[in-house]
C-alpha cells in the first residue's frame, strides 16, 4: 500500500501515536468490537502491508468506515484520516468490500437521481398497502418504511405548505435540494418554499443540478466525483446570492468543492466562489425566524421533539447550536436530548449498503436511546440521517414519525 497520500501532500501511517483516542469514539468499532475498523487499526494495517498490493481482505477493512469525522476531532495528531481512508480507496477495485455489487449500482443510481422519483412512485403505493402487512424484520417492510407516511407523521405535517404566495418582484433564492428531497421527500421541498413565502421570497432550483457526489467522493471514485462536481458548479455559479442547502451531507460537499480542484486553477476558482456562497438550512432558517415574533402557544402539553445531529454538522462544520435555535422558537416545544451527547446513525452514504449489519447495530443503538426519551417526533437536516431513522422506527416498530427541520418549521 505505501504510503497513503492525498491530493498534494503525503502522510505516513507512522505518524499515528497509536494511543487509542480514535477508537473511543469510532461508532464502527464500538459496535464490532474490532480495532482493526479503527483509525488506528487501519494505519496499523498500513503501515505492515506498506508497498504491497490491496488484498480483498485489507479492501474489505478498508470499506468499514463511516467517514463520519469523529476520529479526526480527537487525534491529537490532527490526521485527516477521513482524507486518508478515501486516497485507500481509490486505489481499490470497483466492487471493493463486502456487497461491493451493491454499492456499485447505487453510485451508479446517484448518477442519475431522477431513478430515485421513479422508485418513490413504485414505492409508496406499495408502503400503503404492505408495511402494517409484513413482519417487522422484514428487509423489505425497513425499505418501504422510507416511502411511508405513519398517521402521526400526518399530524405533525399537518398544514404543511400554507405559507405566504411571495413576492413576484422578490430576487429568488438560488436551491440545491439534494437527491432525496427533490425525488424522495418533496415534503421538504414545499415546506421550505411555503416559509420563504412568509418573508416573500421563493425558491429556484436552478436547471442542469445532480447529486452533489459526496457517497461517490467517499468510495474513491474521484473523477466520477469531479464530474459531478462541475455539473452542479455551472448549474449554480449564475448569480451572486446564497445558495440554500438543506440536507446536511450535500452542504458538507459542497461548502468544500473548492479543494477537490487543487490541479486545476480554472475549476478551483469557480468552486471557490459557488462553495461560499452555500448556506445550510438551519442556518438560514435562524436568520430568518429572527426577523419574526414566535407564533401563540396553542398547544397545552409540549411538542417533545429529539433533533439529531449529523455528523458533518457536528464534526466537520460546527453546526450544532443553529437547529436548536430554530427548534427554541417553534411554539410549545421541549427539545429532548442524548444523556451521552450526539451520536452517529449508522447511515455514512453507503456504508449502510456495504455493511448492513454493522449499520443497523448502530442504527438501533440509536433509536434504542431515543425512544428512551419518549420524543414525540424526530427531526435532523441530513437526508440520509433522515431515512436511516426512518429505518429505524420501523426497526423498532414505532410511530414516532421522522421529519426534516424544515417540515417541522412549517408545521
Amino acid at each position: 500500500m505505501g504510503e497513503i497520500a492525498t491530493e498534494g501532500t503525503t502522510q505516513t501511517p507512522k505518524r499515528c501515536a497509536k494511543c487509542g483516542a480514535c477508537a473511543v469514539v469510532c461508532p464502527v468499532f464500538r459496535a464490532s468490537g474490532n480495532e482493526i475498523y479503527s483509525a488506528r487499526g487501519k494505519r496499523h494495517l498500513a503501515e505492515v502491508f506498506e508497498g504491497e498490493k490491496a488484498t480483498p481482505v485489507f479492501e474489505d477493512i478498508y470499506s468499514k468506515c463511516l467517514l463520519c469525522g469523529a476520529c479526526a476531532q480527537v487525534c491529537p495528531q490532527h490526521l485527516d484520516i477521513t482524507e486518508d481512508v478515501m486516497a485507500a480507496r481509490s486505489e481499490f477495485s470497483p466492487f471493493y468490500g463486502e456487497h461491493g455489487y451493491q454499492k456499485y449500482l447505487a453510485r451508479k443510481a446517484l448518477g442519475r437521481p431522477e431513478l430515485l422519483g421513479v422508485a418513490r412512485v413504485f414505492a409508496k403505493p406499495a408502503a400503503d398497502v404492505l408495511l402494517d402487512r409484513l413482519p417487522t424484520a422484514s428487509g423489505l417492510r425497513l425499505r418501504l418504511a422510507l416511502f411511508a407516511r405513519t398517521d402521526r407523521e400526518e399530524e405533525v405535517s399537518e398544514g404543511m405548505g400554507a405559507g405566504t404566495r411571495p413576492d413576484p418582484s422578490a430576487a429568488p433564492v438560488t436551491y440545491f435540494p439534494g437527491c432525496a428531497a427533490r425525488y424522495l421527500y418533496h415534503d421538504i421541498v414545499d415546506s421550505i418554499g411555503a416559509i420563504l413565502g412568509r418573508f416573500g421570497r421563493k425558491l429556484e432550483i436552478p436547471r442542469g443540478l445532480g447529486c452533489c457526489g459526496l457517497a461517490t467522493m467517499a468510495s474513491g471514485k474521484r473523477a466520477d466525483a469531479l464530474a459531478m462536481a462541475r455539473k452542479n458548479i455551472a448549474a449554480l455559479e449564475p448569480g451572486d446570492g446564497p445558495i440554500l442547502v438543506s440536507c446536511g451531507s450535500c452542504y458538507a460537499q459542497l461548502a468544500h468543492y473548492q479543494e477537490l480542484f487543487k490541479n486545476d486553477l480554472d475549476w478551483q476558482a469557480r468552486a471557490q466562489r459557488v462553495s461560499e456562497r452555500v448556506v445550510e438550512i438551519s442556518v438560514y432558517l435562524e436568520s430568518l425566524l429572527a426577523q419574526e415574533e414566535p407564533a401563540a402557544d396553542e398547544r397545552t402539553t409540549p411538542l417533545r421533539v429529539f433533533y439529531h445531529d449529523p455528523c458533518h454538522m457536528r464534526h466537520e462544520a460546527g453546526i450544532t447550536a443553529e437547529p436548536r435555535t430554530v427548534l427554541s422558537r417553534l411554539s410549545s416545544v421541549e427539545l429532548v436530548e442524548l444523556p451521552d451527547g450526539p451520536q452517529c446513525c449508522g447511515q455514512g452514504g453507503l456504508f449502510h449498503v456495504g455493511a448492513p449489519e454493522l449499520s443497523a447495530k448502530i442504527r438501533d443503538d440509536l433509536a434504542g436511546k431515543i425512544l428512551a426519551l419518549n420524543p414525540d417526533v424526530i427531526t435532523t437536516t441530513c437526508s440520509g440521517c433522515l431515512m436511516q431513522l426512518k429505518s429505524a422506527m420501523a426497526a423498532a416498530d414505532s410511530d414516532v414519525p421522522v421529519v426534516h427541520l424544515g417540515v417541522l418549521v412549517n408545521r
